[in-house]
């Protein structure tokens, strides 16, 4: 059925970073500026002549592929090292770079002995960017362990997801809530559908039909669409929408905590 509710997308907020959000980059030569005097830049404007960190940032992304990869990797921790972040602003530029270098194997080893947090988020994210048999039993492995924050656990949950594995289908609907912001989390519960994963129900209606995100609301409908496919063709308003859902979702058995109108 066409859906006919609106969709957004909301920008995520992006923590510990020099920057919120991106803006276009002003005019400014930084080429002639070390990496080390750029990355000063930061604290002290006075040495690059500008305040612009969006630009400062996009100079420095630009030499990632200059950098040696164990260099990339400390920044993983410590985004001063290269000056750039591994977060959805630059679009997971440092992971992105050190992915471009081919086999992560090496990396997938380091993991299980990794004592530093951001350095084991930031090679989850780095195996993300392959499709292979060694990185699948990666993904799998880092999810049964539950070694790390909801964040890191995301990403190897949402991959395998993405092939109807039952272990990260499992793991995204027994959430409370959605682990990540809606640029990155819109479109993941669509695999619920296509997966025909049922025990999702309860979290398509509790979570995703009340979502803030619209993209959310929109894909958890799809989903569910599947999952009933004898709904009605249209509904007049979301909250008809979401008192359908919730009665069926009951009448099958399921617990679910529908909003009170």
């Amino acid at each position: 059925m066409k859906r006919t509710f609106c969709v957004i997308v909301l920008a995520a907020a992006v923590a510990n970073c020099p920057s919120q959000s991106r803006e276009p980059s002003a005019a400014h030569d930084l080429s002639k500026f070390s990496s080390e005097l750029l990355r000063a830049c930061y604290d002290n404007k006075s040495i690059c002549g500008t305040d612009n960190n969006d630009a400062i940032m996009d100079e420095l992304e630009r030499r990632l592929p200059t950098l040696p990869t164990e260099q990339l990797v400390n920044c993983f921790a410590d985004w001063r090292v290269c000056g750039v972040g591994n977060f959805s602003v630059t679009g997971w530029a440092v992971s992105e770079e050190v992915a471009s270098r081919g086999d992560p194997h090496k990396l997938l080893v380091r993991y299980w002995t990794e004592p530093d947090e951001g350095v084991r988020d930031g090679i989850v994210h780095v195996a993300y960017h392959f499709n292979t048999p060694e990185v699948t039993a990666f993904m799998k492995k880092v999810l049964a362990a539950r070694k790390g924050d909801q964040d890191e656990l995301f990403w190897p949950a949402e991959q395998l997801s993405r092939t109807c594995d039952p272990d990260g289908l499992k793991w995204l609907s027994t959430r409370k809530g959605r682990p990540e912001a809606c640029i990155i989390f819109a479109g993941t519960v669509k695999v619920f559908g296509e997966c025909h994963y049922r025990p999702a129900i309860p979290y398509l209606v509790t979570y995703s039909l009340h979502d803030a995100c619209l993209n959310i609301v929109d894909d958890g409908g799809e989903s569910l669409e599947k999952l009933y496919p004898d709904h009605p063709v249209q509904f007049s308003t979301p909250e008809d929408e979401q008192d359908y859902y919730c009665g069926r979702a009951r009448k099958e058995g399921f617990k679910v905590h529908c909003s009170k109108r």
